[in-house]
């Protein structure tokens, strides 16, 4: 008798302990992200203290920035390069095309300065990638793109601002969201 009451004590304590351990691993969940360790509470009933990780993803949590020299010369070609920038605090996987970056030349009229290719063909593949927190990411078409997006040339002088683009998808709790980002206009002296 006295080995049953001590085998039922044993137990109930073991399924006191598991729930109690249980009750804990809702709290905190991990997991891992190409080999980066992600910790999400969610254990939170106060919506206003939501971690980001639950955000949908939203323009704003993205920017462009690029190099671009300060001066050049009259039919010289120069490469602008461009980065896209995650400024949120989740890692983000995202699946563009090859031509990812594109990049637009105006004059100090705001008119457009036409590319010099009339024809620029881009191989339809797709590329996925891992976007971590304050990460840049760069890419220029390598071998999948006739013209080489990153490289402009402008044919008279003066002052212009270059802009580039980014188009991106994210797929996000079953959801597709497309983005097209532009960066800030940047300035170049063309010189005689």
């Amino acid at each position: 008798m006295k080995k049953t009451k001590l085998l039922i004590c044993y137990i109930s304590f073991g399924l006191i302990l598991l729930t109690s351990c249980s009750e804990d691993s809702k709290k905190l969940e991990t997991s891992y992200n190409n080999g980066e360790k992600i910790t999400i509470n969610s254990d939170k009933t106060d919506n206003s203290d939501k971690t980001e990780q639950t955000k949908e993803p939203s323009q704003s949590m993205f920017r462009i920035d690029m190099q671009v020299p300060k001066t050049i010369k009259v039919g010289d070609s120069f490469e602008v390069k461009g980065f896209l920038i995650n400024t949120s605090n989740t890692v983000w996987s995202i699946f563009h095309g090859a031509d990812i970056f594109t990049y637009a030349i105006y004059d100090n009229k705001g008119e457009l300065i036409p590319r010099h290719e009339d024809t620029i063909a881009v191989n339809d593949i797709g590329i996925s990638t891992t976007l971590k927190p304050n990460s840049k990411y760069k890419y220029d078409g390598q071998e999948h793109v006739s013209t080489k997006l990153y490289k402009l040339t402008v044919n008279k002088p003066g002052e212009y601002k270059i802009i580039g683009q980014a188009e991106f998808n994210i797929n996000y709790n079953n959801k597709d969201y497309e983005f097209q980002i532009k960066s800030e206009p940047q300035e170049i002296i063309v010189k005689k």
